[in-house]
C-alpha cells in the first residue's frame, strides 16, 4: 500500500495531467489511482488482514479471548503436552482466562478442575467430610461407603483392582466397606501429617484383612508435597527455588528438555538461574565457566553458543555498551546474575527478580537486596539492583549495602542512561520529606552503597510554604555514593498572603435627637409646675463597646421650667475610653421672657411671636464637643532571612511580624438644652403658658480601632539534595546534574484595617417653622447638637514574607563551618539552579509594613 505525506491548502489542488486528451483534476484523483490495500486471509498477528474491521476474529471468542489450540491466550502460543501423562491438550478456560489444559490423560490419571493430569484414585477410602476433601477431580465425592463417609470417584473414570461400581455409581471396595476385612484385597488412601500439622494423603494396602502401614507416595514434580515432608518438589528445585535439577522439569513441572531434537545439539536446563529454560549444552561450560569459553548467553538456540566469556568479574557497565561488551561473563545480563536483582516496569514483584522475570518496583528490589545481605537465612547475597528504562512511580528508600544501577535496555544487555532513562518520581500521596524521590536514613553508607544512572524527579509542593526536595538523606555514612545521575526538585510552595485586618466597628446605636420644645403644664396661678412632667428629655448618646472599652456618647441636656436669664442644663460629657478623654458637653441656653411691656411696646402689652425680652449677653445652647480619635497601630516588620532553617524533616521559615491594632476612640459630648420662654399671664391680651426649650442632641459614640494585618508567610526553598550529616561522615556526589526547581514567592502581608468612623452627634429638639404659631412655642430655643464620636485608629499592616531559595545541595546539622567536601561537590557536579522566590510585599494601610527579602539561587549551603 502506498502512503502519502502532503500538506494541502484549503483550496482544492488542481493537477494538469500532461497526456493526450489531458484533463484537469483534483488531488482526490491521485489517491483514487493509488494502490489500495487488498483483503487477505485472516492470520493471528494482531492485524485486520481481511479488512472487516475486526482483528484476529477467527481466533478469539465473543469476549475477545484467544481460545484456539494454536493461539491460546495470544498469537503463536500453541498448546503442547508438557508431560508424558498428558496424551492430549487443548485451549480451555480456567477462571475465565484461556490456558492450555489437558484433555486426555494416561491410564490412572484424570483431568483436574485446573486442567492438569493428576492421579485418579489417590484419595479412595480417605475419611472425609465434604467433597473438597477428596481432591481436585470433578468426579471426586465424599460418599457413604459401609456406613462411613469416605472419598470415592465416579464410575465413569473407571475403578481400580479391588473396587467395583456400587449402586450409587461410585467406586467402592468389593466388600462394600473401606474396612480391611479377611478375604478383602485393595489399595486405599490414608492420612499423613506434615511438619506443619497439615494433612496430606498417603497410601496403604489391605491384603486379606491385614492393613499395611500408611506410606507417603514418592515425590513427583507437580507443585504438591507428595511425600508429606513439608518440602515442595524437592529433587526438582534448587536452593533458590528454581526448577533446575531435572531435565524433564526445567523452569516448571513438565517442561522436558529431552523432547526436542535439534541439529544444534543437546539441551540442558540452564540460562537464567532464577527462571531456567532449555538452552544449548555448550561443551565449554561442562567443566565450569572460564575466560575464553563460548556459552549460550542469549538463550536463543538458533544463535548457538554465541557468547565468549572475557571476564568472570562482571562489574556494572561500561556506559553505552551492549552485548558481550557489557555481559562479559556471558550469564545473560550485565552484572553477576546470581548476585543481583533486576527490575522492569512490566515485571512482577512476586517473581524472583531475574533478568527474564524481573521485579516491578525498585523499592521491592532494594528491600530484597538488603535482606539478602543481612538475613542469615538468605541463600546468597544479591546486593546489586539493575533497573531497565521506564518511569517508576515510587519513593525509593535506600538501604545500606545496596548498589542501584539504572539505564538498561529491557533485556539488560545494553546500558545507556540517556536512551533507557530510568525516571524515579514519587506518587502524589507520598509522605517523603519535600516530595523527594529518593530518601535514606541513618546508617545508609556504612558499607558501600551506590546510586547511579537514574533520573530523580521530586514532586512539586502541594501546600503553601512547603519545600520541594529531590533527594533527602538523613545522616548517611561516608560510603554512600550518588553519581552520574540527574536530580531535580519540584517547584516549591509559595507563601500565603497575610490576612488583612478587619475594619474597626462602627457604633452599635446612633445618638438620639432631643425632644422638641413644648408648652409647660401650669398650676391655677399660671405658674410652671416643677417636676418630671415639665422636663423635656435630651437625646441619648450613641453606644458602642470596643473590646470591653465603653465608647458611648454623652446624653443631651434636658430643659425644665424656665426662669428668665437662667441657664438650662448642659449635656453630659462622654466617658473616658481607654485613657482617651470623652467629648465635653455643650452648655445649656438662657431663658427669655414675654410679653414685652413699656417703651418698647406700642401698646400696654405686646404679646406677639417675637415679643420677648432676653438677658444682656444672652447665650444660646452650645453643641457638644467631638470625641478623641484613636491612635493608629504600628506597622509589622518584613521577613529578613529567606533561607530559614531545616529541622529534621521540616523546613522552618523566617516570618515577618504582624502590625498592631489601632486603638478605639471616645464618644462626643451631649448637646446643651435649649432655653425656655417664661410667659407672664395677662387676661385676654396674653393668655399663654410658659414654653419649654428643646432637649439637647445625644453625642455620637466613638469608633473602634482597626485590626492588625497578619504577615505573609515565606516562600519555600527548592533543594535538589538535602543532607543532614556530621563532619567526617559525608557521602560522595559526583557527575550529578542538580536542578532544583523555582523557589516559592513570598506571601504579601495583610493590610491593616481602617479605623471605625465615630457616630454623628444627634440634633437637638426643634419644631418646624409652621408649628411656631403661639408665643409659647415661638419663644423657646431648640436644643444644641451633640458632638460627633471620635474615629478609631487604623491597624498596622503585616510584614511581607521572604522569597525561597533555589539550592543545589543543602547541608544541615553541621558545626564548625563549611566542610572541605563542599568545594569538591561544587567542582564535580553541574548545578542548574532555578529562580529565587520574589519577596512578598508589606501590607498597606495607614501604617504600611515593610516588604520581605527576595530569595536567591545557591549551589551549596551549609546551615
Amino acid at each position: 500500500m502506498l502512503r502519502f505525506a502532503a500538506v494541502v491548502s484549503t483550496t482544492a489542488l488542481v493537477l494538469v495531467l500532461a497526456s493526450c486528451g489531458s484533463r484537469t483534476g483534483t488531488i482526490d484523483d491521485v489517491f483514487d489511482a493509488a494502490e489500495r490495500p487488498v483483503p487477505m486471509p485472516e492470520v493471528c498477528n494482531g492485524l485486520d488482514d481481511d479488512l472487516d474491521e475486526s482483528v484476529d476474529e477467527d481466533f478469539r471468542d465473543e469476549a475477545g479471548r484467544y481460545i484456539v489450540d494454536a493461539h491460546c491466550g495470544g498469537c503463536d502460543l500453541a498448546c503442547e503436552p508438557r508431560a508424558a501423562i498428558e496424551l492430549a491438550v487443548s485451549c480451555g478456560l480456567i477462571d475465565e482466562a484461556p490456558v492450555c489444559v489437558a484433555s486426555e490423560c494416561a491410564v490412572g490419571f484424570s483431568v483436574s478442575t485446573a486442567g492438569r493430569c493428576i492421579p485418579t484414585w489417590e484419595h479412595l477410602c480417605l475419611l472425609c467430610a465434604i467433597d473438597d476433601d477428596c481432591g481436585d477431580l470433578e468426579a471426586a465425592s465424599c460418599s457413604v461407603l459401609g456406613g462411613e463417609t469416605r472419598c470415592s470417584v465416579g464410575c465413569e473414570l473407571g475403578c481400580p483392582v479391588g473396587y467395583i461400581c456400587n449402586g450409587d455409581d461410585v467406586c467402592a471396595p468389593a466388600g462394600g466397606s473401606c474396612s480391611c476385612e479377611p478375604g478383602q484385597t485393595f489399595d486405599l488412601a490414608c492420612a499423613l501429617v506434615d511438619p506443619e500439622g497439615l494433612r496430606c494423603p498417603g497410601a496403604a494396602a489391605c491384603n486379606d484383612g491385614v492393613l499395611s502401614e500408611c506410606l507417603a507416595p514418592a515425590e513427583v514434580c507437580d507443585e504438591v508435597d507428595n511425600d508429606c515432608d513439608g518440602e515442595l518438589d524437592e529433587g526438582f528445585r534448587d536452593a533458590r527455588g528454581a526448577y533446575s535439577l531435572d531435565l524433564h522439569h526445567c523452569g516448571e513441572c513438565g517442561v522436558d528438555c529431552t523432547l526436542d531434537m535439534i541439529p544444534e545439539g543437546d539441551l540442558i536446563c540452564g540460562g537464567d538461574p532464577f527462571a531456567p529454560t532449555c538452552v544449548l549444552d555448550c561443551p565449554d561450560a561442562r567443566d565450569g565457566i572460564q575466560p575464553g569459553d563460548r556459552i549460550d548467553a542469549d538463550r536463543d538456540i538458533a544463535t548457538g553458543c554465541e557468547c565468549t566469556v572475557s571476564n568472570l568479574a562482571d562489574v556494572p557497565g561500561p556506559l553505552r555498551a551492549e552485548g558481550e561488551a557489557l555481559d562479559v561473563n556471558c550469564d545473560g545480563a550485565d552484572g553477576i546474575v546470581i548476585e543481583s536483582f533486576y527490575v522492569a516496569t512490566d515485571g512482577d514483584d512476586a517473581g524472583p527478580g531475574s533478568p527474564t522475570r524481573p521485579l516491578q518496583t525498585i523499592s521491592e528490589a532494594v528491600r530484597r537486596a538488603h535482606e539478602s545481605i543481612t538475613l542469615p537465612e538468605a541463600p546468597e547475597p544479591r546486593p546489586h539492583v539493575f533497573v531497565a528504562g521506564g518511569a517508576y512511580t515510587e519513593t525509593v528508600e535506600l538501604e545500606d549495602g545496596v548498589l542501584l544501577h539504572g539505564g538498561y535496555r529491557r533485556d539488560f544487555l545494553a546500558l545507556d542512561p540517556d536512551g533507557f532513562t530510568v525516571v524515579i518520581r514519587p506518587p502524589n500521596d507520598t509522605t517523603a520529606p519535600g516530595g523527594a524521590g529518593i530518601i535514606a536514613g541513618a546508617g545508609v553508607g556504612r558499607s558501600t552503597t551506590v546510586v547511579e544512572w537514574v533520573t530523580v524527579l521530586g514532586r512539586d509542593a502541594a501546600m503553601p510554604s512547603s519545600p520541594a526536595f529531590g533527594v533527602y538523606l538523613d545522616g548517611p555514612g561516608a560510603r554512600l555514593t550518588i553519581r552520574q545521575a540527574q536530580v531535580r526538585a519540584g517547584v516549591a510552595g509559595r507563601g500565603m498572603n497575610g490576612i488583612a485586618g478587619a475594619a474597626g466597628a462602627a457604633p452599635t446605636t446612633e445618638a438620639a435627637q432631643g425632644a422638641p420644645p413644648r408648652g409647660a403644664l401650669e398650676d391655677a396661678g399660671h405658674l410652671c409646675i416643677s417636676g418630671p412632667s415639665n422636663v423635656v428629655p435630651g437625646g441619648a448618646g450613641g453606644s458602642s463597646s470596643c473590646a470591653g472599652v465603653d465608647t458611648r456618647g454623652g446624653t443631651g441636656g434636658s430643659p425644665a421650667c424656665p426662669v428668665f436669664a437662667n441657664f438650662q442644663p448642659s449635656g453630659a460629657a462622654a466617658p473616658t475610653a481607654g485613657g482617651l478623654p470623652g467629648g465635653a458637653p455643650g452648655t445649656g441656653g438662657q431663658d427669655s421672657n414675654g410679653p414685652i411691656m413699656g417703651v418698647s411696646c406700642s401698646t400696654a402689652v405686646c404679646c406677639g411671636l417675637a415679643d420677648f425680652t432676653v438677658p444682656t449677653d444672652f447665650q444660646g445652647p452650645q453643641p457638644g464637643r467631638p470625641g478623641t480619635d484613636g491612635s493608629d497601630g504600628r506597622a509589622g516588620a518584613g521577613c529578613v532571612d529567606p533561607l530559614g532553617r531545616l529541622d529534621g524533616t521540616r523546613w522552618m521559615p523566617d516570618v515577618g511580624s504582624s502590625g498592631t491594632s489601632g486603638t478605639s476612640s471616645s464618644g462626643g459630648g451631649g448637646g446643651g438644652a435649649g432655653g425656655g420662654a417664661e410667659m407672664d399671664y395677662f387676661d385676654v391680651v396674653c393668655e399663654f403658658a410658659d414654653g419649654l426649650g428643646g432637649g439637647g442632641g445625644g453625642g455620637g459614640a466613638g469608633g473602634c480601632g482597626g485590626a492588625f494585618g497578619m504577615p505573609g508567610t515565606s516562600g519555600a526553598p527548592a533543594v535538589a539534595i538535602v543532607l543532614r550529616g556530621a563532619a567526617g561522615a559525608l557521602p560522595t556526589f559526583e557527575e550529578l546534574v542538580l536542578s532544583p526547581g523555582d523557589a516559592g514567592r513570598g506571601g504579601d502581608g495583610g493590610a491593616g484595617g481602617d479605623g471605625g468612623l465615630g457616630g454623628a452627634g444627634a440634633f437637638g429638639g426643634s419644631l418646624p417653622r409652621d408649628a411656631l404659631s403661639t408665643p409659647t412655642l415661638a419663644g423657646p430655643f431648640p436644643g444644641a447638637r451633640g458632638g460627633a464620636g471620635g474615629n478609631g485608629g487604623a491597624g498596622g499592616g503585616g510584614g511581607g514574607g521572604c522569597g525561597g531559595g533555589s539550592i543545589g545541595i543543602w547541608l544541615t546539622g553541621m558545626f564548625g563551618g563549611e566542610p572541605a567536601e563542599a568545594a569538591t561537590w561544587r567542582a564535580r557536579n553541574t548545578f542548574r539552579l532555578g529562580r529565587g522566590g520574589l519577596a512578598g510585599r508589606g501590607g498597606g494601610g495607614a501604617a504600611a509594613a515593610a516588604d520581605g527579602v527576595a530569595g536567591g539561587a545557591v549551589d551549596v549551603i551549609v546551615r
